[in-house]
């Protein structure tokens, strides 16, 4: 067989193996048409099929966290518009559709306390907490470089202007413009460090598990520490328990200052 033949076959090869791949391989397309024609399970599993093999973006997030809010799955739906929030806080449809969905399931644990005089919701923010969370959660990290990037070129240009204007007044105000900023680009650097931190942060999850109670302690004999939650409440992850390869097999998480104990780590998924 000559060299021509054998490159030939393996051109042909690649080519089929390429049309294959294209043929299994989901599209936006697919997976919207999936969901128009009310195919909502489907379509979230080709979202995530997309998702593994593109990498993670706000639209792909919001389009899975949509497809399993159709589908009756306010679990995997606040876990997706969560993790979309996250790459995209400024998107006010994917901050509209988690709040809505968050207080659908704030009043499904509300109709499960029966009548107990007991608070489903989040502690109310501090002051500092409402801060934090508005230079951490609210504006992406990026954001916060770029904007230390533009003051420090204007701290540049103001330097320019002390050392090379002539005019007294203009000396003054590049003199005290370009500490202000000097000052102000430090103070967007540490907060784009504060924002990466924030996004890279393990803390918050999700609960998968249709309905669950809390328990006081790790071990499944233990008494519950709380009535039953609903699929899709959001929990601050406190503590953890894990097996001796290191894997986390409990978390105690907390909700506020009422709603605190344990779950099985495979009743939550990580935002």
């Amino acid at each position: 067989m000559s060299f021509k033949s054998i490159i030939l076959i393996v051109v042909v090869a690649l080519s089929h193996f390429s049309l294959a791949f294209a043929a299994s391989s989901p599209s936006m397309d697919m997976a919207n048409t999936l969901y128009e024609n009310g195919e909502y399970r489907q379509a979230a599993e080709a979202y995530l099929a997309l998702a593994k093999v593109d990498g993670d973006s706000p639209e792909l997030l919001f389009n899975m966290g949509n497809a399993y809010a159709q589908a009756g799955d306010y679990g995997n739906a606040i876990l997706y518009y969560s993790r979309a929030n996250r790459l995209d806080p400024s998107n006010k449809d994917i901050k509209n559709n988690l709040n809505y969905f968050r207080s659908k399931v704030e009043d499904s644990n509300r109709a499960e306390l029966r009548g107990k005089k007991i608070s489903v919701a989040p502690d109310p923010e501090t002051f500092f907490q409402t801060v934090n969370r508005h230079i951490c959660a609210d504006v992406a990290p990026n954001l916060w470089a770029v904007l230390a990037a533009i003051l420090f070129i204007l701290v540049l240009g103001a330097i320019a202007v002390y050392l090379f204007c002539s005019d007294v007044r203009l000396r003054k105000a590049g003199f005290f413009g370009g500490i202000i900023m000097f000052f102000a680009s430090i103070m967007f650097v540490i907060f784009a460090f504060m924002s990466a931190s924030y996004f890279d942060s393990h803390d918050k999850a999700v609960l998968m598990a249709y309905k669950t109670e809390l328990l006081i302690e790790p071990s499944s004999d233990s008494k519950p520490a709380s009535n039953q939650l609903c699929q899709g409440t959001c929990l601050e992850i406190v503590a953890e328990e894990t097996n001796v390869e290191g894997n986390p097999t409990w978390y105690k998480v907390r909700l506020n200052s009422d709603i605190e104990g344990w779950l099985r780590a495979s009743d939550l998924a990580i935002i």
